[in-house]
């Protein structure tokens, strides 16, 4: 998930320092006509879709950041069951903080699973 956001934020660095290089170039070229050039209609468009392509990734980026900080943060129901008995015993844990062979209950428990119980989570 961070490799996303980081390449977003490569890509705008990138596209800005492009744009602002290519300005910097305009204005050291030494004007050969007395009126500026101006755009053409393409050029005008390009960049617009330049811009919005930027926007969109952008807005992408921060959407997805969303909702992956929201699954993590999610409260689950996790049981432990012991597979020679089956005995089962329910606790409630955010989802990021369950492991293999451990997790961290609501309450601030460490649970810790021996090899012969199993771990099911059952969302809310």
């Amino acid at each position: 998930m961070l490799s996303k956001i980081l390449l977003t934020i490569l890509i705008i660095m990138a596209a800005i320092i492009f744009l602002r290089m290519k300005n910097a170039e305009a204005v050291k070229a030494p004007a050969s006509s007395a009126k500026p050039k101006s755009e053409s209609e393409g050029q005008k468009m390009f960049r617009q879709g330049a811009y919005l392509f930027l926007l969109f990734m952008a807005i992408s980026a921060a959407v997805m950041m969303y909702y992956e900080i929201g699954e993590r943060y999610k409260t689950v129901q996790v049981h432990v069951v012991n597979t020679q008995t089956g005995e089962r015993v329910s606790y409630q844990a955010e989802q990021q903080d369950i492991k293999s062979d451990s997790f961290k209950t609501l309450e601030g428990k460490t649970v810790y699973v021996a090899d012969i119980e199993r771990i099911e989570i059952e969302e809310e």
